[in-house]
């Protein structure tokens, strides 16, 4: 049930994670047994709302910021030149970008940052947007809130900490916030990669999908790549983990740097 409503493969090496994630819940809710659990949980045939809350136990959600740094360079080298140089500036397009998967928000705010680095830097004025996805509450409530203990920033340049992150006064517990005007940038929104369809009302010009795929089967990652390029303009960009591979997939799509690829025609 788990694989078919979130996609996320659940073999048995993953039994012992799973037990000790969701006996945690078990505390919370004061349910002494599994079997109790599995009663409350599979209520109306899985429809219950705490089936919802299951990705919260069996996902990962480890992510950084400026994870996988190669790919905020290409955005600032290669991508954001290019498009410029294709704007048009009496008719400034927007240029929106999606993180799929965007756990905590990491990812979600480096592309902002990258975005605001490049418009500082280069002299430039252009719009953009990053709509961050997840299919966990918890995650996208943190997302919302983007408060991060101090060291998660530790590898980030002194300027950009400076520019990006507020510190709390607590010397107990440091935390930073992401500054206002980025956050604005951001917007959230749940969705579940499974559904049969992501009704989003705009083409993306990136996706970064990262990370994700490595959850599902192979059968289960075509598909959803498949719905995932319908929601970007030919010519977009995706991107994927470096520990993911696309091989054989038979997509649209044109490898031009590590773990990146252009979007060339739509889907067959």
């Amino acid at each position: 049930m788990i694989t078919d409503r979130f996609g996320i493969n659940m073999p048995i090496e993953k039994k012992i994670m799973f037990q000790a994630r969701v006996q945690r819940r078990l505390r919370e809710l004061g349910i002494n047994s599994f079997d109790e659990y599995a009663l409350n949980l599979l209520n109306d045939n899985g429809k219950s709302q705490e089936f919802d809350l299951l990705p919260d136990f069996i996902s990962t959600n480890k992510t950084d910021f400026f994870r996988e740094k190669g790919h905020f360079d290409y955005i600032s080298e290669h991508i954001l030149p290019e498009f410029m140089k294709n704007t048009v500036s009496t008719q400034l397009h927007q240029l929106k970008i999606w993180s799929a998967g965007c756990s905590s928000g990491q990812e979600a705010y480096s592309i902002a940052v990258t975005m605001e680095e490049f418009i500082r830097s280069k002299g430039v004025r252009f719009e953009y947007s990053v709509i961050a996805t997840d299919i966990s509450r918890r995650m996208l409530k943190a997302v919302r809130e983007a408060v991060y203990p101090m060291e998660q920033i530790s590898e980030i340049p002194m300027e950009l900490k400076h520019r990006y992150f507020l510190k709390s006064k607590s010397m107990k517990e440091p935390k930073v916030r992401v500054i206002k005007e980025i956050r604005n940038h951001v917007k959230l929104a749940y969705l579940n990669l499974m559904d049969n369809s992501y009704l989003f009302n705009t083409l993306f010009d990136v996706v970064f999908l990262r990370n994700t795929l490595i959850y599902f089967s192979p059968e289960v990652q075509r598909k959803v790549l498949t719905k995932v390029l319908e929601n970007l303009k030919i010519g977009g960009y995706l991107v994927i983990g470096h520990s993911e591979s696309l091989i054989n997939m038979d997509l649209p799509i044109h490898s031009i740097a590590p773990s990146v690829y252009i979007k060339t025609k739509n889907n067959r």
